[in-house]
């Protein structure tokens, strides 16, 4: 494998193999440490990193034969597919290294297995008529939420022992924010294949425009709740989401005019 070839590897791995995924759950467990105050948790870090790589990579590869998925992301669908060994073999290693990362911090099993248990509950029959939650409008995003703030925030809150704190609460609030308006604009690029397979989004429900005008209030409120926090860094990287977000506002409107 040449430096070129290695290169494109990491590139899609980053985009389709859930890499992006790593790297944004260790930023915002990084994002607690800064509002707590604390010296960050190195095994807290690669356990939050490794288990929203595990999350996201069981979703996508379990519903590789999905038509919906075909439709929605056909170029992560074949590189999963022809990865499909290596992601395998990377999910493997990833358990194996969070359950030593657990039995290290004991504190973190708790929260982690609710994460695992409402993930799962997502897509099981659970409902009296045989449905499950993804049935129910709008669970998609907040279940992705919920599972965000356990992950990067609960998790190492729980570890260090850190109180309850109004930096956190609002970090809290800024994360939720800013993932429900992330979900939502994946929810617009997969809008053709949620109709396919029922799934109801508020793309789906309420149409594109609609959910595109949500993402945008929600960035708008994750600026606000930076400003408040004093943390401009937050600020700036809402700032530059919105402008992101309006640049390719009609990209996005595009997809299902």
């Amino acid at each position: 494998m040449n430096f070129r070839s290695s290169g494109t590897f990491i590139r899609d791995f980053l985009r389709y193999g859930n890499g992006l995924v790593i790297v944004s759950a260790v930023l915002y467990t990084l994002l607690f440490y800064s509002l707590a105050e604390c010296e960050p948790d190195s095994v807290v870090l690669l356990l939050t990193g490794l288990l929203g790589f595990l999350t996201y990579s069981y979703d996508r590869m379990h519903d590789l034969s999905e038509e919906s998925d075909i439709i929605n992301a056909p170029q992560r669908t074949n590189w999963l597919r022809s990865h499909y060994t290596f992601m395998v073999y990377s999910c493997a290693i990833a358990v194996v290294i969070s359950f030593i990362a657990m039995l290290l911090r004991p504190a973190a099993i708790f929260p982690i297995m609710s994460t695992i248990g409402l993930a799962f509950a997502y897509s099981l029959p659970i409902l009296p008529n045989g449905g499950s939650l993804k049935k129910i409008p709008g669970v998609k995003t907040a279940l992705i939420v919920v599972l965000w703030v356990i992950l990067t925030f609960i998790v190492p809150m729980t570890v260090s022992g850190v109180p309850w704190s109004f930096p956190i609460i609002g970090g809290m609030l800024y994360e939720s924010l800013m993932i429900a308006s992330i979900a939502n604009l994946n929810d617009i690029r997969d809008t053709q294949g949620d109709r396919i397979a029922g799934v109801p989004t508020i793309p789906v429900i309420f149409g594109v425009r609609t959910a595109f005008f949500f993402s945008l209030f929600t960035i708008l409120a994750a600026t606000m709740v930076a400003a408040i926090l004093g943390n401009w860094v937050l600020v700036m990287l809402s700032v530059t989401s919105t402008i992101g977000l309006l640049f390719n506002s009609s990209k996005v409107l595009e997809i299902l005019r």
